[in-house]
């Protein structure tokens, strides 16, 4: 069963960061701290990480999540050849509410050393999500940070906006099989 919190903020080894929770609606311990490893395993290899926010809708209710899945191996792959990266982090939620359809919000971790701004990432997002026929990506307001090593305040910030992903509220309507949220499984570099 998985662990909420309805807390102002979660303790990590070194720090504790505020999070987007209340009495009204809590967040999940497991998402936050997987948010948390991800990007501290980021910033291991990279003295500078970009934070970028978008959500996707899909046009119809997906049973699994067969096409985040391939639209993450897609625009790894596009950010590989075009901006020469060699890893991606990311993590993403699955989520429906009122709607028919269920939709996801993602962050991606890229190597802010290589890519300072968001506007052709976002491009490639929106073109592949739109070539499966997808309403276009939405992108947030204040939709990028950047997260620096040897500053750890500036995790605060993003952290907090990103704990919005840990939400409770939206969870849980899919198919047995499918996940709520998934994120990329990098360590840290030894």
């Amino acid at each position: 069963m998985k662990r909420v919190t309805n807390m102002e903020s979660i303790a990590f080894s070194e720090q504790e960061l505020l999070i987007n929770a209340s009495t009204d609606h809590g967040c999940y311990v497991e998402i936050l701290e997987r948010i948390k490893q991800q990007i501290d395993a980021m910033l291991s290899y990279h003295s500078r990480v970009l934070v970028v926010r978008v959500d996707l809708h899909t046009v119809s209710f997906q049973p699994d999540n067969q096409m985040m899945s391939a639209f993450i191996r897609k625009i790894r792959k596009r950010l590989s050849n075009k901006h020469g990266l060699k890893r991606m982090g990311f993590v993403w939620v699955r989520e429906q509410e009122k709607a028919k359809s269920q939709h996801y919000h993602l962050a991606l971790f890229i190597d802010a050393n290589k890519v300072r701004h968001p506007h052709h990432i976002i491009l490639g997002i929106e073109a592949i999500w739109q070539s499966w026929l997808n309403p276009k990506p939405f992108t947030p307001k204040n939709c990028y940070y950047i997260i620096k090593r040897n500053e750890p305040e500036s995790i605060i910030e993003p952290f907090y906006r990103l704990s919005y992903l840990a939400k409770v509220r939206g969870k849980g309507y899919k198919n047995k099989t499918a996940n709520d949220f998934s994120t990329s499984r990098i360590s840290l570099k030894q």
